[in-house]
């Protein structure tokens, strides 16, 4: 365990990396939007809601998208 401690840590840092940046590039490039007819949120989440899973949308959406899920997250 205290090998793989660190190292699950390192791969769930790397991975949640990767979604936030596709996620931005998905919407950077606008096949969300052109997929979906709209823009709509990305919500990368866990299990759980905490400050981490906001902060985390915010950075994978396009300024105030994600705004009313990371309002509920710090505030609910």
């Amino acid at each position: 365990m205290a090998t793989a401690g660190p190292i699950a840590s390192q791969v769930e840092a790397n991975f949640n990396q990767a979604c936030v940046s596709l996620a931005r590039h998905l919407h950077d490039v606008g096949v969300i939007e052109s997929t979906v007819g709209r823009r709509v949120p990305v919500i990368v989440h866990e299990l759980e809601y905490y400050e981490g899973i906001a902060r985390r949308t915010e950075a994978a959406n396009p300024s105030v998208l994600a705004d009313d899920f990371t309002a509920w997250v710090r505030n609910g």
